[in-house]
């Protein structure tokens, strides 16, 4: 089984060296980003995507946000149970704090859900996802880094991984 991961890591790497973006990863302004299919806590989630050298996605303006809406809709438009997906923000160290978690750096722009952040009932609401409602409004939302979600992993210029294109 691991001899199956490297060799999966080493083919994504060496397609991304090659054409850009890893096979199944969308670009946008310089970066590559990825929407699972599958359902991981934050920490894990986090590793996951550390495997392609990348992180959980940091949301540094609106234009951003809107092209994440439009990946999320691509893949997973009509699947009702994938809706929330982990970001890479987190207040895990001094609660309000908001940051992004690879970057270290404070989190400017938001588009947190009415209400939100509130850190529910003090149930360690530490980590980000983008909460999809009925409505299909894209808004943010905290929740305890243990709940099982889709997320988003980004490969972008800090990341050290070459993203040519």
């Amino acid at each position: 089984m691991c001899l199956l991961w490297s060799s999966l890591v080493w083919s994504a790497l060496i397609v991304h060296v090659i054409r850009g973006c890893p096979n199944g990863w969308e670009t946008f302004d310089g970066s590559c980003y990825f929407v699972s299919d599958f359902r991981e806590d934050w920490p894990t989630a986090s590793t996951a995507c550390g495997l392609y050298h990348a992180h959980l996605a940091e949301v540094i303006d609106e234009a951003e946000e809107n092209f994440l809406k439009q990946v999320i809709s691509k893949y997973h438009a009509g699947h009702r149970s994938d809706d929330n997906y982990w970001l890479g923000g987190s207040d895990m160290f001094v609660e309000g704090d908001w940051r992004w978690m690879n970057s270290d750096q404070r989190i400017n722009y938001t588009n947190w859900y009415p209400g939100e952040p509130n850190n529910y009932q003090n149930h360690s609401e530490d980590c980000v996802v983008v909460y999809i409602n009925n409505h299909q409004q894209y808004r943010w939302d905290d929740r305890k880094c243990t709940e099982k979600n889709n997320f988003i992993c980004e490969i972008g210029d800090d990341s050290g991984a070459i993203v040519i294109g």
